[in-house]
């Protein structure tokens, strides 16, 4: 799972026809942001990310309130947020930006400090993560996810990635 990952509950939310000329989208605010846990309902292919994959998720749980993150096999980091317009739960596009620190995709040869890729939302409550699913993703620093609309960029989180105090520990 690579890039941002945003979290679509597919089956809590049935996308209706609207007029895209109908749809208001006035904002967007984060609401919680932490360490989460989630189950894997399905992956699907994103070109140009590094990775190439992304995850829709349910189950989408805080493990705990912080902006510090460590460098482990497993983590998934990220933020709840609301979309803010009218009408609730409207169909959208939005688009997912990611900057990172520069890591090399060991199956693609492709170094990157940037993810950007639009997808299918609603206005209302959502969310989106990031899963340290590969070694290679393991490097600390600063990560910052945006999330965008029509060229007005919503809301931001960013995060600190820290090495991870437990591996060292183990040796």
């Amino acid at each position: 799972m690579k890039p941002i990952i945003l979290i679509l509950a597919f089956s809590a939310l049935e996308f209706r026809v609207i007029a895209q000329d109908k749809v208001s989208v006035t904002g967007a605010s984060v609401t919680e942001v932490g360490i989460y846990t989630a189950r894997v309902i399905k992956k699907f292919d994103v070109p140009g990310v590094v990775g190439g994959t992304n995850e829709g998720l349910d189950s989408f749980s805080l493990v705990q309130a912080t902006t510090k993150v460590p460098a482990r096999m497993g983590t998934r980091f990220g933020f709840r947020y609301t979309i803010h317009g009218t009408p609730s739960n409207a169909p959208i596009v939005l688009k997912m930006v990611g900057e990172h620190p520069p890591f090399k995709d060991t199956k693609t040869g492709k170094t990157q400090t940037r993810d950007e890729y639009e997808l299918q939302s609603w206005i209302g409550q959502t969310y989106t993560s990031y899963s340290f699913d590969e070694e290679w993703e393991l490097i600390p620093g600063k990560w910052k996810f945006e999330v965008w609309h029509r060229g007005k960029r919503l809301c931001e989180q960013s995060f600190m990635v820290v090495p991870d105090a437990k591996s060292k520990e183990k040796k």
